[in-house]
């Protein structure tokens, strides 16, 4: 989404790195409204990941206000480098059989 928001739309990193987090936001209160629903909600590892990512997000909004562009950018890049090497190595993807690894 990031990517979308920096390329299409036009937006600096800081701001489309606020508006993929209000959109993650958002998806994770209907995802958490879907497995409520059905009664499958693990509410101990639930909060614990809530608190956990409460405190992420503040030091990673400080240090983007602070630093900005410069970490965000190199960092962005490192994910997805990480991501891509994770899939391609994970044996029951079936991107692997699309580009014959």
């Amino acid at each position: 989404l990031m990517l979308a928001f920096v390329a299409l739309a036009g937006y600096g990193v800081l701001k489309a790195t606020a508006h993929t987090k209000l959109l993650n936001f958002a998806s994770n209160i209907g995802g958490f409204a879907v497995f409520a629903a059905v009664g499958v909600v693990y509410w101990k590892i639930g909060l614990m990941m809530g608190v956990a990512q409460f405190f992420g997000a503040r030091l990673g909004a400080s240090l983007a206000i602070r630093i900005g562009a410069r970490l965000i950018k190199p960092l962005l890049v490192v994910v997805c480098v990480a991501l891509a090497v994770k899939l391609l190595a994970d044996p029951a993807n079936p991107l692997r059989l699309l580009i014959g690894v």
